[in-house]
């Protein structure tokens, strides 16, 4: 306080044209550095900016999907949001993917590439260009991020705009916990997929999928997008661990788990009162029988409070404690020994559980599937969450439905997604490989007569009755 009131009478007593001279003299230097530092990083890293473009093929129809891809090595391996993939989309279904290189003043260059896959650990995904490129790769450093730190993000235009790069410039305003960390910027940023940068130009993170923002370049106004851009974005301590473990093309990522699907953060109320002040835990739910949980002696009530010796990582919310926990389970490999420390009382020691991590179930975009085209269904096969989730018994029989066309004679039945086809035609249906079967002689037989379904709809058996189109 002292100083600040001497430099305002120190400012009194200068004469006014020295203030105004002093003003033009120090700020435009300072502008003008900041302006010649953005444009630089500009032009530096809008060559590995790319397009990322591939077919969904649905029995809706096939629709074309494109997003902003990064070049993270040279001979052409893009990194994308795992936003442009959705995970609930079968691979089968993500075809004819395309690297689109932006050019100025002529075509954009189209080059084919391969879909490496998902990486559900991250939230991102890969592809990489069919012929080897020799493309200016961009590198992400684990450089920590503080509030208040300058950051400046490189984004990428729709496809109307002619995917020209954008940049935008914000500070750090807040650093956010929970199962994916995240920082909060005072403005906007480039669109979902576009890298962030500090004020030295080294690249710090990447703007992922997150609530009300679109990953998708297709053909969205420009307008749209700057309006309410994003302002979330991912540190690169979280995910450049996993560019040394990529997806391998074909082939699902194995993922871990240890069959525990109901959690609950203790809030601070409860915590309290069982001893557990200022010490995060997590209520264990449903244990899957038979899973790994289960065979180390985990029950439903057991608290964790301790993962691999350490405690467990804090969130903002209680609600959050058992996605962090998830997320540290996922990131580990089937195989590995996941060590838990339980609470046992305010005076006892933790109760040490040693589980050994066992792939995930398959699950259900990784299912076999059947469209009936004339009728307008997809059924396909069972999975584990299929049964567990209606508390079946794991062998039951039958297939799920997996899409209705809108219109279609089995909407117009009625017919349901996740609905469960228990009997076709006063035949019980085993499995999808004998529903296919039977269905095909059924409508090769029989073109023009009705379908008897009966279906298992939200825990109440239904019989429907599908009219073949005449």
């Amino acid at each position: 306080m002292i100083f600040t009131h001497r430099l305002l009478q120190l400012f009194k007593t200068l004469p006014l044209c020295l203030l105004v001279a002093a003003s033009l003299s120090a700020a435009p230097a300072t502008t003008r550095s900041t302006t010649d530092f953005a444009q630089q990083l500009y032009q530096k890293i809008s060559p590995s900016l790319v397009a990322v473009q591939l077919t969904w093929e649905s029995e809706a129809g096939k629709q074309e999907l494109i997003g902003t891809g990064i070049v993270i090595r040279s001979d052409g391996l893009v990194l994308c949001s795992i936003g442009l993939v959705d995970p609930r989309i079968p691979d089968e279904q993500l075809t004819d993917f395309k690297i689109i290189v932006p050019r100025d003043n002529q075509d954009d260059e189209e080059l084919e590439a391969t879909f490496l896959g998902r990486d559900e650990r991250t939230n991102l995904a890969y592809v990489q260009a069919v012929r080897p490129q020799n493309w200016p790769a961009l590198h992400f450093s684990p450089h920590p991020i503080h509030v208040g730190d300058r950051l400046y993000s490189i984004g990428m235009l729709p496809k109307a705009e002619g995917y020209r790069t954008y940049l935008m410039q914000t500070l750090a305003a807040a650093e956010l916990r929970g199962e994916i960390p995240h920082i909060m910027t005072t403005s906007g940023l480039g669109d979902i997929g576009s890298p962030v940068f500090d004020a030295q130009g080294d690249a710090v993170g990447i703007v992922n999928i997150q609530a009300n923002q679109s990953a998708f370049l297709n053909a969205q106004s420009i307008f749209e997008r700057i309006q309410s851009p994003p302002m979330f974005f991912v540190p690169a301590c979280d995910y450049l661990w996993s560019f040394d473990d990529l997806p391998v093309a074909g082939i699902p990522m194995k993922l871990p788990w240890i069959g525990v699907v109901q959690m609950a953060g203790l809030n601070k109320d409860v915590a309290e009162a069982l001893g557990l002040k200022n010490r995060p835990a997590v209520e264990i739910g449903d244990v899957i029988p038979g899973a790994p949980a289960e065979r180390a002696g985990l029950k439903p009530g057991d608290k964790i409070v301790q993962i691999n010796g350490q405690p467990l990582q804090r969130g903002d919310r209680p609600e959050e404690l058992p996605s962090i926990i998830r997320r540290q389970v996922i990131r580990m490999k089937v195989g590995q020994t996941l060590s838990l420390g339980l609470y046992q009382g305010p005076d006892q020691p933790l109760r040490q559980v040693a589980v050994t991590l066992e792939e995930q179930p398959r699950r259900s975009t990784l299912a076999k599937r059947f469209y009936a085209e004339d009728l307008g269904f997809t059924a396909r096969e069972m999975v584990f969450y299929d049964t567990y989730l209606r508390r079946l018994p794991g062998d039951a029989k039958g297939v799920v439905v997996a899409f209705v066309k809108p219109s279609s004679t089995a909407a117009t039945a009625k017919l349901q997604i996740n609905d469960i086809i228990l009997d076709m035609n006063r035949q019980t249906v085993d499995n999808l490989e004998q529903f296919e079967r039977d269905y095909k002689l059924f409508r090769k037989t029989n073109p023009h007569d009705p379908l008897v379904l009966v279906v298992l709809h939200e825990g109440q058996t239904q019989t429907l009755r599908l009219e073949p189109p005449q």
